[in-house]
């Protein structure tokens, strides 16, 4: 029975099983080593050697191999070798165990060989190594041992037991009840026992109830209809060590004479390490997945033709769909173009077979959007060494490009207007001038400063000005054609480029253009405002013939404007470079006068008009310089509005004034009010209170014999907050006063709103009384609203003997001008006051107003 089964086990393997004696002859061969030798029987082949099977360099090998295994007593493990199909004359690798053959004593009486298809195994092998590391771990199938076979039922016996338990595979054979008949060491292994403990028992005794009770339907099924299990893969869990375990299990039935089944068959192949390489793919797989979805990445391949053969773009990052890609170059990609290099650069670079790193593309896809794609590959090679093609990764990089454009942008653009700054600017002009050159053609630049930019960014704030120049600069595009550039250079400062212009007039009707446009009064918080524009032109070649030259005499050409009055254009001529020197020169002085103590102060009276004694004086800087000598205010305080430094001069004005009041006390004059005038810079600057104090403190002068000055046009620009700074310097105890009142237009409603002490009558509208009606008449009402408020009224410019009177006549409370008194030096100012002092001077009755 037993050798029956062995038999039948053995001719149901796949493996070559065979026996030899110790002369090479074989006793022993199973059915496939029949089929592999092409014999016609097992009976054909015992008897015979190796000699008589196979080439004889191949013979020589295997006969060699026999005599070491049965003189060494060493089994020969897993030697592989490609093997011949004699019937089919296929080739396929094998794996060769042979031990040696003993008799019941021990003795060494020939060789026992099993030998293993081992194709799949190779080609996965060299497969592996073709495709990545992460296969090569792939564990391979470890070989079928030996089991013993005897040339007689005892030598059978023997043979087939040391065959099956030689076999690292579960080699088992049961009843027809399932109880094991069979076992070999591998079965014995797995279910923790020996198979002489198993002979007997059934799965029930090793398996959890539910997995048994699977086995034994199985094998019932096979007992009842005589049909075999082949290659099923099933988990075998062990209940006491709950080891776990998959095999790759057949299972037969085994048949008499009367074909019969009288028990069953079974071989079991441990895939665990099969199935765990399985599983570590699948979640390599799937991690390789997930890096793909949740990276900003997508993966490409391409073949040795340069086509692209697969893509993973799980989320459509790359923007193109798989059948725009697959199949296709990367020249053939639709819509698809090389940022910097060429396509030519591009293909010498892989020609060469070198890796390539952010190699840029401009994508634009069929809704029109674009893309920027980086490209980042690596050249692929097989075992040998040939080139496979490419694979790599690719990124979306839209954002990033957007940003550098971006940045681009603002490095070259002014951030409130978009508008070309200094640097784009210069750029392109150095463009044009370079065509001009060569053309032989002409172009005009235009330095364009806005007037009163400042007042209006002082007193309604930084907002507001910016909106002011956006509109300015949205203003000057309408002005000019297409070809024509504008750009900012900073501040309130505009450049205009006119390429080709036909001729003067031409530029001179854009330079008028550009003027009426600014002109135009805009709404801004509420207000209405208008600035007028001062324009230098420069043409090259005449004016210059580089950007610096044509730069620096447009902006000379500007200053020009400026001093003509404003809200006008002025071409550049050299008088005009001349004047502008000096204008520099008187600057770069004006910035050291300070601190060489080249400002002093001249005082001026008031005359009480109803008493005729000094009401009041009023303090006015003037400036010696070293070598220039006296330089009028009109010169410089309009030059020091501009640069900034009546602020500083503005302030040594207030301290020295406060400080020679409070010295004419001391040498025993009777006191007086100072009036001190303020500038719109200094009116708004953010210390002017702090100043005041400063001032009034280190003098220690009363703060009523304080008079602070501002003009009527510095509190209409931001009534509100000039209300604020107003109400600031009168909680200081110091008057104040408006001077050059009536040029504002302003409403009794208006001025009534201000804390004021005085109102101060233009000179505008003294100096042609009594003979002027209209000026008579505005004086009057002037007059008489300031009595209405309860305010001083002081009439400015006073020069003759009629105005005076007239003023006297009106009820006016004092005068200022060069009739009573000139401004004169703080000592003549002292002899002054003891003169007048002596005087005793009568007035006629006042009569009524005409």
């Amino acid at each position: 029975m037993e050798r029956f089964l062995l038999r039948t086990l053995g001719d149901n393997m796949l493996d070559l099983i065979y026996a030899k004696d110790e002369q090479g002859r074989f006793i022993y061969a199973n059915l496939a080593l029949v089929n592999m030798t092409g014999a016609e029987s097992a009976d054909s082949i015992l008897g015979k050697t190796d000699f008589d099977l196979n080439p004889p360099a191949a013979a020589q090998a295997y006969s060699d191999d026999d005599q070491l295994v049965m003189r060494s007593g060493q089994p020969l493990v897993g030697r592989e070798e490609l093997l011949t199909n004699f019937k089919t004359g296929e080739s396929r690798w094998h794996s060769t165990t042979k031990v040696p053959l003993r008799d019941d004593n021990g003795e060494i009486i020939g060789i026992i060989g099993i030998t293993r298809d081992i194709t799949q195994i190779k080609q996965a092998e060299f497969n592996a190594r073709d495709l990545n590391a992460e296969l090569e771990n792939r564990v391979a199938e470890r070989t079928a041992e030996l089991s013993a076979i005897s040339a007689t039922l005892e030598q059978e016996r023997n043979l087939m037991r040391t065959l099956v338990d030689a076999v690292p595979d579960s080699i088992f054979a049961k009843d027809l009840n399932s109880k094991f008949l069979l076992a070999n060491e591998a079965v014995a292994r797995g279910m923790g026992t020996t198979p002489e403990n198993l002979i007997g028992k059934d799965d029930f005794d090793f398996f959890p109830q539910e997995m048994a009770q699977n086995f034994f339907d199985d094998e019932q099924t096979i007992v009842r209809t005589g049909e075999g299990l082949v290659n099923r893969e099933e988990l075998a869990v062990n209940k006491e060590t709950g080891n776990m375990r998959w095999f790759l299990t057949t299972k037969l039935p085994v048949r008499n004479d009367k074909g019969e089944t009288v028990a069953l068959v079974g071989i079991g192949r441990d895939i665990t390490l099969r199935r765990r390489a399985e599983r570590a793919m699948r979640e390599s797989e799937e991690r390789f997945r997930s890096l793909i979805e949740l990276s900003s990445d997508w993966y490409w391949e391409q073949d040795a033709d340069l086509q692209f053969t697969d893509i993973e773009d799980p989320n459509n990052k790359s923007s193109y769909t798989r059948d725009e890609v697959l199949g296709k170059s990367l020249k053939e990609l639709p819509g698809t173009a090389l940022l910097s290099e060429s396509w030519i650069e591009y293909d010498d670079h892989v020609a060469e077979r070198k890796p390539f790193r952010d190699l840029e593309l401009r994508r634009v896809a069929d809704n029109g959007k674009t893309y920027f794609i980086s490209l980042t590959g690596l050249p692929a090679f097989d075992e040998d060494g040939n080139f496979r093609g490419y694979r790599g990764i690719g990124r979306d990089i839209s954002d990033r490009k957007r940003s550098e454009q971006h940045i681009h942008f603002l490095a070259t653009h002014d951030s409130l207007t978009s508008l070309p700054n200094r640097f784009m600017f210069s750029q392109i002009l150095n463009l044009a001038i370079e065509s001009a050159h060569r053309y032989h053609r002409k172009l005009a630049v235009f330095f364009i400063d806005l007037d009163r930019f400042k007042n209006i960014n002082d007193t309604l704030g930084h907002e507001a000005g910016d909106f002011l120049l956006c509109e300015m600069a949205a203003r000057l595009k309408q002005c000019l054609r297409a070809s024509d550039v504008v750009g900012r250079l900073g501040g309130d400062e505009f450049v205009v480029m006119l390429p080709e212009p036909e001729n003067a007039e031409q530029i001179a009707t854009v330079a008028q253009k550009i003027l009426s446009a600014s002109l135009e009064p805009m709404d801004i918080n509420g207000q209405e405002c208008r600035v007028t524009a001062s324009i230098g032109i420069c043409v090259y070649p005449d004016d210059g013939r580089d950007e610096q030259t044509l730069m620096k005499n447009a902006d000379i050409a500007m200053y020009r404007a400026k001093e003509e009055g404003k809200n006008n254009y002025q071409f550049y001529s050299p008088d005009i470079e001349a004047r502008s020197l000096e204008r520099l020169v008187l600057e770069n002085n004006l910035r050291m006068a300070l601190e060489r103590n080249e400002f002093f102060l001249h005082y001026q009276a008031k005359r009480n008009l109803q008493t005729g004694e000094i009401a009041g004086v009023e303090a006015l800087v003037r400036w010696q310089h070293p070598e220039l000598g006296i330089i009028s205010p009109a010169q410089f305080i309009p030059l020091a509005e501009e640069t900034g430094l009546i602020v500083l001069i503005g302030r040594w004005v207030l301290k020295t004034a406060c400080a020679q009041n409070v010295a004419w006390l001391k040498q025993g004059l009777p006191p007086l009010c100072m009036a001190v005038n303020l500038s719109v810079r200094q009116f708004f600057d953010e210390h002017l209170i702090q100043d005041v104090a400063d001032a009034l403190n280190e003098s220690g002068m009363q703060p009523a014999l304080l008079e602070m000055e501002i003009t009527e046009g510095m509190v209409m620009q931001d009534a509100e907050r000039a209300i604020r700074i107003l109400t600031a310097i009168k909680a200081l105890g110091v008057r104040l006063a408006i001077d050059d009142f009536g040029v504002g237009y302003s409403s009794l409603a208006q001025i009534k709103r201000f804390p004021i002490d005085t109102l101060k009558v233009d000179s505008s509208f003294i100096r042609d009384i009594p003979q002027n009606r209209e000026d008579r008449a505005i004086t009057e009402a002037i007059i008489a609203m300031g009595r209405t408020l309860s305010l001083t009224v002081i009439a400015e410019g006073v020069e003759t003997k009629e105005q005076e009177a007239f003023l006297r006549d009106h009820n006016c409370d004092q005068s200022q001008g060069y009739y009573f008194s000139k401004p004169i030096s703080p000592e003549d100012f002292v002899s002054f006051m003891k003169k007048q002092a002596a005087c005793t001077i009568v007035y006629p009755p006042v009569t009524s107003p005409e």
